[in-house]
């Protein structure tokens, strides 16, 4: 049996490091660039290197006035640190969001630990390391991991700042709160102050005592919030005539809070209903935490105001992401860390909750790891990944699983809780760092803009014009691309030495049936003009499962040598 003396003092951090370590690094040096978002976040980032502009984001040639700068520095730093921008190794992108699962894992263990005591605060951080949806945004390039690690450092402060005994301690603690909300807004604006600020409002409604929140009013705490914010915000509104916090809260944030901005509505509930299989390491625990935060709210005392403090984080700031109606799976991540620590509580009530929870929990932990292998199923369908990987993977996962649940029922929670971590490894190293990397199929963008590139060095042009817009595209091609919609594309001039990149998904989009006759009437012009062509197809997942087919065409300034090879490699439609 694991037993919990086994981790005592620097231990449990180290372990609950290592596992969020290697969860995350799953697939970071595998998996080419991702759409949409984490290719738009490192193309941006890259051009912030080539023009040593820190101040102003930009996307191509387009202001990208939606989320703050902090992601983007911290990816540069990481970038100029190891590969350099010219090399476009999507992986050094990636690092500051590894460290921002090792981070919020940390702050995680350390909050549960302070709230339950060593053993719980171990388990917590442990289930929160090894879960599907902190690994999987530790290897994106964007902000989300490291946003949970602020929001994760402000829990944990509050928590102190509420059982601290003297004035100094929570001054200090407090300054910790507004030092992670200052970082949290130069991460992705106001979540990690408005999940700070619901976990104190409920706590003082809650108790009906104010006394506590006092050493937050310290007034270092604001002026080192407003210094870490300020300069730049004052810049970026400089620098854009006062667009950036119009357009980012008109443009980005407004819309997501009152319809189901770019297509990602959905109703209230389904961040719950899609909490087993993100958060399946704590399923066979949860319910037995919430069956002793109920009793311990019913006796009162200290463990009391400890699920006071967790359900403080984890209620409101959850209502207001369900509430919402713009959904997408990885926003609830902030509220993870107090719903670990009360399945860290669970683990260490385990053999005293009655059997109803536990098969509760049983139950939930089953249906996680069902839900959990689906995506290796979509992988093998629409992205042709390899058949043997993806079933090793599913049986790593479903065993290890299996054996966790075993070895609960059996009152040995110590070895299901290393289970449970060896479940979620499994699915990050096989799901992410082996099965979908293999999916080639599903990487159109990415061979599509290795064959560009490669014509467009052989012809001498200057950048590629394309109607395939997506950013994964632009990144691969060092941001030498000009993205234009099929009409505008037909319209513009251009003259070789050129290559030009055709959606063919797109060819009727929007487009009446004189124009449709136009645009065929230009394709085949353009593949009689063409020294060169090449055809990539695959599957654009950032539109859907259909197949998609993108043509590519090199225009040479002087006609292709008579030995050479004129022909195309896959011949164009």
């Amino acid at each position: 049996m694991v037993r919990f003396r086994l981790f005592h003092r620097w231990r449990a951090p180290l372990i609950v490091a290592l596992i969020a370590l290697a969860a995350g690094l799953a697939g970071v040096f595998t998996l080419p660039v991702l759409d949409r978002d984490e290719a738009r976040f490192a193309q941006a980032t890259a051009q912030m290197l080539q023009s040593g502009d820190f101040v102003e984001i930009n996307f191509l040639d387009e202001p990208r006035n939606k989320k703050p700068i902090g992601i983007y520095w911290m990816q540069a730093i990481a970038v100029a640190a190891t590969t350099g921008e010219a090399a476009r190794e999507i992986w050094a992108y990636r690092l500051p969001s590894v460290l921002g699962a090792v981070l919020a894992s940390l702050f995680t263990y350390a909050a549960g630990r302070r709230l339950f005591g060593r053993r719980a605060g171990l388990a917590g951080g442990v289930i929160f390391a090894a879960c599907i949806l902190l690994g999987a945004e530790a290897g994106i390039a964007k902000t989300d991991a490291m946003l949970a690690a602020t929001a994760a450092a402000a829990f944990w402060a509050i928590i102190e700042i509420r059982f601290a005994n003297g004035r100094r301690r929570a001054r200090l603690w407090a300054l910790m709160v507004w030092i992670a909300m200052g970082i949290g807004v130069l991460l992705k604006g106001p979540i990690t102050p408005v999940a700070a600020a619901l976990t104190v409002g409920a706590m003082v409604v809650w108790e009906r005592r104010l006394n506590w929140v006092w050493p937050l009013a310290w007034w270092p705490g604001p002026v080192v919030a407003a210094l870490l914010v300020a300069p730049w915000l004052i810049a970026i509104q400089t620098a854009t005539d006062g667009a950036f916090i119009r357009e980012a809260f008109l443009g980005d944030l407004g819309p997501k809070m009152v319809s189901g901005h770019e297509s990602h509505g959905a109703p209230p509930g389904v961040h719950l209903a899609l909490l087993p299989v993100l958060f399946a390491t704590a399923m066979l625990t949860l319910p037995a935490g919430v069956r002793a935060a109920v009793i311990a709210l019913r006796h009162g005392g200290r463990r009391a105001l400890a699920v006071k403090l967790a359900l403080s984080f984890a209620i409101p700031l959850w209502l207001v992401f369900e509430i919402a109606p713009t959904k997408l799976p990885h926003y609830v991540l902030p509220v993870y860390p107090a719903l670990a620590a009360l399945a860290g509580l669970g683990a260490v009530r385990w053999t005293a909750t009655p059997v109803l929870w536990r098969w509760l929990g049983v139950l939930l932990a089953l249906a996680g790891a069902a839900l959990s292998l689906l995506p290796l199923a979509v992988l093998i369908e629409v992205g042709e990944a390899p058949l043997a990987a993806s079933l090793v993977t599913g049986v790593l996962v479903a065993a290890s699983a299996l054996a966790a649940i075993i070895a609960g029922l059996r009152a040995r929670i110590g070895a299901a809780l290393v289970l449970l971590a060896v479940m979620g490894l499994s699915w990050h190293v096989g799901a992410r760092g082996v099965v979908a990397p293999a999916a080639e199929r599903i990487f159109l963008s990415v061979n599509a803009a290795e064959r560009a590139e490669a014509l467009r060095v052989e012809t001498g042009a200057a950048r590629v014009i394309s109607s395939f817009t997506e950013p994964s595209f632009a990144f691969g091609l060092g941001g030498a691309v000009d993205f234009l919609a099929p009409e505008a594309l037909i319209e513009r001039q251009i003259a070789p030495p050129a290559v030009i990149a055709i959606d063919f998904s797109r060819i009727e989009e929007g487009a009446a049936p004189d124009a449709l006759d136009d645009r065929r009437a230009w394709l085949e012009a353009l593949d009689t003009a063409a020294c060169r062509t090449d055809a990539v197809a695959g599957v654009n997942y950032s539109r859907g499962p259909d197949p998609v087919l993108v043509a590519i065409y090199a225009l040479c300034a002087e006609p292709p040598p008579p030995d050479s090879d004129a022909a195309p490699t896959e011949a164009a439609p």
